[in-house]
């Protein structure tokens, strides 16, 4: 049996498949989000991207400062800022004093989102046991670690 290294240079093959695979796995991770009554919003309302993530972030980690969002979404404060004001008139989050320190907001999912986001999860969770019991060479922590290093290089590598 070929163990692998990770000294291993991809082929202009696995390049060019990465390439075409992960944003084809952004959009289908968007389209195995139940939709419609199951979802977060009335029939024909969409989130923005940017709205998905934060909702996901949120769904993480609980809530969240405004720098800590900011942060965790890679954005500067003023548009985190912005992002949460579109989201709360929708419903979706909710602003509230911290309570270590009431200078602080924090904000977290509201209501229906939060209930949203369970379900969202753990749609997600059978999918991935899915497919992970399928590939058990696949190890779902580097697999994590590896994807997070791939948008770390991709951000701090400008394009030529």
């Amino acid at each position: 049996m070929t163990t692998r290294t990770n000294t291993a240079i991809p082929t202009h093959e696995t390049t060019a498949q990465l390439a075409q695979l992960l944003p084809e796995l952004a959009v289908t991770l968007y389209e195995a989000i139940p939709h419609g009554r199951a979802g977060l919003l009335p029939a024909g309302e969409e989130l923005t991207g940017s709205q998905r993530r934060a909702v996901v972030y949120l769904a993480h980690h609980g809530s969240a400062t405004m720098s800590g969002l900011a942060a965790g979404l890679g954005i500067g404060r003023a548009a985190a800022t912005e992002l949460v004001a579109r989201l709360v008139a929708r419903g979706i989050v909710q602003r509230e004093p911290d309570e270590s320190d009431r200078r602080v907001v924090r904000v977290r999912l509201a209501g229906q989102a939060s209930a949203y986001a369970e379900r969202l999860f753990e749609h997600w969770r059978k999918l991935f046991a899915a497919v992970y019991s399928r590939h058990p060479a696949v190890d779902p922590d580097g697999l994590v670690a590896f994807l997070r290093a791939l948008i770390a290089e991709f951000r701090d590598r400008p394009t030529t």
